[in-house]
């Protein structure tokens, strides 16, 4: 594996043990031959709004504040603040993932976000992903992950009535329901 990796998406299998990621999609924000880090697209946190992040950071919002859900990136990290938004703003600590994606981690946007100012697409995570060397590479041998490229409609995808997950596959010829749990040798 190489920075090939960064900006796809990884779609969790029905055979993956660790129930944290269970119907995930991740995006792979950054990639090294010593690690991998990444960030899950499709679990809000019902307890804990942009609004309350904005708060605790001493950031105000004002009532043009549009970006409400607030993302569980991932079990690592749950402190650190993630942005994922589209190109059109740069910040201090931006950094591009693909075509269109930026990834950045500063005050600054908080400030946008608080303002109303964001850029067009933006999605605001706490905690993150991280696969350690060769650790992702081993559980996609073992079939608990899928890759494939992201799309910007499915990275800022927040239809609540049908799953990140399934349209995920979908897009990709799977048809959800036809997936099983294991796996075997020929």
């Amino acid at each position: 594996m190489d920075q090939v990796l960064l900006g796809k998406l990884l779609i969790a299998t029905p055979g993956l043990a660790d129930t944290r990621f269970y119907k995930t999609v991740i995006l792979i924000c950054e990639h090294s031959d010593q690690a991998t880090m990444g960030l899950i697209l499709n679990k809000p946190l019902f307890n804990f709004k942009t609004n309350q992040l904005l708060k605790q950071m001493k950031i105000e919002a004002n009532s043009l504040l549009k970006i409400d859900d607030t993302f569980y990136g991932g079990p690592v990290h749950l402190n650190q603040g993630f942005i994922v938004h589209s190109d059109e703003k740069k910040y201090s600590s931006s950094e591009c993932i693909k075509e269109e994606i930026i990834i950045s981690t500063s005050d600054d946007i908080l400030v946008d976000i608080s303002k109303g100012k964001a850029p067009i697409d933006t999605k605001v995570f706490l905690g993150c992903a991280v696969w350690d060397k060769n650790q992702l590479n081993n559980e996609i041998i073992q079939n608990s992950w899928i890759m494939t490229e992201s799309k910007k409609n499915l990275i800022f995808y927040n239809n609540k009535e049908f799953s990140l997950w399934d349209k995920s596959l979908l897009d990709i010829g799977i048809d959800p329901l036809k997936l099983i749990n294991y796996s075997g040798n020929a």
